[in-house]
C-alpha cells in the first residue's frame, strides 16, 4: 500500500497545497489558519484513513509549528476523518488487507481515495460534510 500511496495519493495531497517532509503528516498554512492532514493506519493493519483539521494560526506554536495536542483532544469538532462508508467496523478505514501481491488493487484503492479528496477540501474551506467525512 505504501508504494501506491507514494505514487498516487501523495502527489494529489501536495497538489492541494499540503507540504511536509514525511509520507504521513502534512500541513498547509497561511496567515489566518493552519490545515493539518495525516494518513493513519489501523493499529491492527490492513487499512487506513485520512484525518484532517483546520485551526486558527494563532493556536500554532511559533517555535515548533505544532498545535497543542489538547486542542484536538478537547474539541473533536476541529478534526474530521475521511473514511470508507462501505466498511462497517469501528475504524472504517480503506481496507487493503486482502490484496495480496496484486499491485493494481493497491493502485485502484489509492486512486479511489484521491477521488474523495474534494470532500476534504470542501470541509476545510467551507465546513461542508460530504458522505465520506466523519
Amino acid at each position: 500500500m505504501a508504494t501506491s500511496i507514494k505514487k498516487i495519493l501523495l502527489p494529489e495531497i501536495r497538489r492541494l497545497g499540503f507540504g511536509g517532509s514525511g509520507v504521513a503528516n502534512f500541513v498547509r498554512a497561511n496567515e489566518v489558519h493552519r490545515d493539518f492532514l495525516s494518513i493513519q493506519y489501523w493499529t491492527y493493519g490492513g487499512s487506513f484513513i485520512l484525518e484532517f483539521s483546520r485551526v486558527p494560526a494563532t493556536w500554532v506554536d511559533a517555535n515548533s509549528g505544532e498545535v497543542p495536542k489538547r486542542v484536538f483532544e478537547t474539541d473533536p469538532l476541529l478534526r474530521k476523518r475521511l473514511i470508507d462508508t462501505e466498511q462497517h467496523k469501528d475504524f472504517r478505514g480503506f481496507s487493503f488487507k486482502a490484496f495480496g501481491s496484486e499491485q493494481s488493487r493497491y493502485d485502484q484503492l489509492a486512486a479511489s481515495v484521491v477521488a474523495l479528496l474534494p470532500q476534504v477540501a470542501a470541509w476545510l474551506e467551507s465546513g461542508i460534510v460530504g458522505p465520506n467525512i466523519h
